[in-house]
């Protein structure tokens, strides 16, 4: 029996992100990107299950909603 590493992809829409740093938790990794990308200072993380060997993470964009 072989043991697999399962590696974490966070995808944005349809852009793969990178895992930057293995011992970071999900919502570490949401923080660091939200540098990056300033739509995701209020999103959040939802995992999406394991495509192959990867472990797929969305990192979801918090919808702004209008005053009024």
């Amino acid at each position: 029996m072989a043991i697999i590493k399962m590696q974490r992809v966070f995808r944005m829409g349809v852009v793969d992100l990178p895992d930057v740093d293995p011992s970071l938790t999900p919502e570490q990794i949401l923080e660091h990107y939200a540098e990056q990308y300033p739509q995701l200072r209020r999103g959040k993380v939802q995992e999406l299950g394991v495509e192959g060997d990867n472990v797929v993470f969305s990192l979801v964009v918090c919808e702004y909603k209008a005053n009024g």
